[in-house]
């Protein structure tokens, strides 16, 4: 799974980018980067609009701790 895809799970699962960067070797500049890669990927505005993507896709349910 791609750093990005990771952590659109992590923001799925409502964790903020802190959170995401207590990761190792992650910083919150990179998560916030990451976040917005995503955003821009997809087409979208905020941070909620891909916790309800990653959750209509059913996305939560499948994998570990991202």
């Amino acid at each position: 799974m791609r750093a990005g895809a990771r952590r659109a799970l992590a923001v799925g699962r409502g964790r903020s980018n802190a959170e995401i960067a207590a990761t190792p070797y992650l910083s919150v500049p990179t998560v916030k980067a990451h976040v917005s890669r995503v955003l821009a990927k997809l087409g979208l505005d905020n941070r909620v609009q891909i916790a309800l993507l990653v959750h209509d896709a059913g996305l939560l349910d499948a994998g570990g701790g991202a």
